[in-house]
């Protein structure tokens, strides 16, 4: 993140000596304005947070396959009924949401 342009008064007075431009006097300037870039390349800690997961999701998905295969898988209907008025809780209050504005 860059910041461009600060307003002194609000500003510690180690940043005012530290170089950080002070606004001008002009009002019609905008007194601050800020930038935001993502970086092009995740860092490595984000890449290695992401192909664990994939991994761990993708063996967790072969145990199922398989478990459903061989006819060992029994899901609860209990988390399935669960899961189901979850997802039917959320889904009504995006509707609220969005019918507000």
């Amino acid at each position: 993140m860059k910041v461009t342009d600060q307003v002194p008064a609000l500003l510690p007075t180690s940043a005012r000596a530290s170089g950080v431009p002070e606004a001008k006097d002009d009002s019609s300037a905008p007194l601050d304005r800020v930038s935001v870039s993502e970086p092009s390349v995740p860092s490595a800690a984000v890449e290695a947070a992401r192909a664990s997961v994939a991994a761990n999701r993708s063996a967790r998905v072969q145990e199922v396959i398989a478990a459903v295969k061989s006819g060992q898988y029994y899901p609860s209907p209990q988390q399935i009924a669960q899961q189901l008025v979850s997802a039917a809780e959320v889904a009504a209050q995006l509707r609220a949401l969005l019918s507000r504005g």
